[in-house]
């Protein structure tokens, strides 16, 4: 059993789970249109994703991590030289989104992929559509704070 974590608004909490939000906007590693949840395999990881791309101000709002604790066998690991050239782009790349798009429809419940901001560090890519999504491991949000000098 691995654990990963998953940091929101505390208004978000209550669909932090759902790919609703990736489903919205996409992300790195999925279209618009296609649901996914985005979980970082530390703490310290999942808090620098959210730095990388809110502004300053929004660090002082409330906020929810939940922990997630996803079986070993449900995760499929994307070698870096399966990646295409171009996924650390801002950006996210087209070449990105088409290879997360595939992932998510390959059959597996989680893909570890190569964080954009940390390559040596590993977000995980969860497909909510999966039956075996809730079966999931996720603690209630505790509150979560980012230091204040951020």
């Amino acid at each position: 059993m691995a654990e990963f974590y998953r940091i929101v608004q505390a208004q978000w909490a209550a669909s932090a789970m759902t790919g609703e939000g990736a489903r919205l906007f996409g992300g790195r590693w999925n279209p618009p249109g296609v649901p996914a949840v985005y979980l970082a395999d530390s703490r310290a990881l999942a808090a620098l994703e959210i730095i990388v791309h809110a502004p300053r101000e929004v660090m002082a709002l409330p906020w929810r991590i939940f922990e997630v604790e996803v079986p070993d066998d449900a995760i499929e690991a994307v070698p870096h030289d399966a990646l295409p050239g171009d996924w650390q782009a801002l950006p996210s790349s087209p070449g990105a989104r088409l290879h997360g798009l595939r992932c998510l429809q390959g059959g597996a419940l989680g893909f570890k992929l190569p964080s954009a901001v940390i390559p040596e560090e590993f977000t995980l890519l969860l497909n909510p559509l999966h039956p075996d999504f809730g079966n999931l491991g996720v603690s209630d949000p505790k509150v979560f704070r980012f230091d204040p000098r951020v």
